[in-house]
């Protein structure tokens, strides 16, 4: 009786999941104006009533779509950071990590959430957060290397922290419309004055 319920929580959560993995697939295919349940049912191999089960809305879908992004921006970073390594190290790992261009599906979903951020309150309000996190990631790496002595006395680890991840973030972005861009060079540019063994 208990493998038979745990059985069915497991099911529950990975029926869970492939529809918001097919919500993503179908937001990188058609945008958010695109993204219908009977689309989603579709790419999942479910019935429609089924996304209905597992979310009341399609904004419900749409916020747990924000939460499978964090996989591919944010978990890494903070991998990077709390990982094992010298704080000038991690910050090198991070900058390469950063210049490998993103993919477009990638691309075409974070830009459809970040533009209807502009006009869902509940959409902007998980987007700020998430952003919060991605400038935490970038705030606490800093601190670190100011703690190790490997930033100028002068710079606050706080701005610097969140300029980068701004700046890195557009980067990425631009990239995407110019393959010519070297991301790795213009993040090492921006540095160099703050955290000169980085150039």
């Amino acid at each position: 009786m208990v493998q038979d319920v745990e059985a069915r929580e497991r099911r529950g959560v990975e029926t869970r999941q492939r529809i918001v993995e097919a919500a993503w697939s179908v937001i990188a295919e058609r945008g958010l104006a695109g993204l219908t349940t009977r689309h989603v049912a579709r790419a999942a191999g479910i019935s429609h009533g089924m996304c209905h089960y597992y979310f009341e809305s399609k904004d419900d879908l749409v916020l747990a779509v924000v939460d499978h992004a964090r996989h591919y921006w944010i978990d890494p970073l903070e991998r990077f950071v709390s990982g094992p390594g010298t704080p000038i190290g991690k910050l090198d790992a991070v900058i390469r990590w950063m210049a490998e261009p993103a993919t477009r599906e990638v691309m075409r979903v974070h830009l459809q959430l970040m533009a209807h951020s502009a006009y869902d309150d509940r959409l902007h309000s998980r987007m700020s957060t998430e952003y919060a996190r991605w400038h935490r990631g970038y705030v606490t790496l800093f601190g670190e290397l100011k703690g190790a002595g490997s930033m100028v006395p002068q710079a606050d680890e706080v701005k610097l922290g969140i300029g980068f991840a701004t700046l890195a973030d557009g980067l990425v972005d631009q990239q995407s419309l110019d393959d010519s861009i070297e991301p790795a060079g213009v993040l090492r540019a921006f540095l160099a004055p703050f955290v000169p063994a980085v150039a």
